[in-house]
């Protein structure tokens, strides 16, 4: 594919979590460079990645997910988990690692 263009999102594999007020993390599935993240909730979530689950937090300073919004974003092949912590309440976010640049 040449250098600027825009493929379609191509969604390899799914996992939620039940986020709240407190951090959870996942692992993430699929192994495209590319994350889909679906904040299905009422309130802002705050997304974190690291290579594996173990120590890995979500806080109010890393990367906001409006609530009902979605964001697409390019991760390395070393990103194997998730953290997500909401501003409030509680709901489901959804990661779906793929390949592609637009959705």
């Amino acid at each position: 594919m040449a250098s600027g263009s825009i493929a379609a999102f191509n969604p390899e594999a799914t996992v939620t979590i039940a986020a709240s007020t407190t951090s959870a993390a996942v692992s993430l599935a699929g192994a495209g460079p590319s994350l889909l993240v679906y904040n299905s909730t009422s309130s802002t979530a705050f997304l974190s990645l690291g290579a594996g689950v173990s120590g890995l937090a979500a806080s109010a300073s890393v990367m906001p997910v409006p609530a009902g919004s979605q964001v697409l974003i390019g991760i390395g092949a070393t990103v194997s988990a998730a953290a997500v912590i909401l501003s409030s309440g509680t709901g489901t976010v959804f990661l779906t690692r793929g390949s592609g640049s637009a959705y």
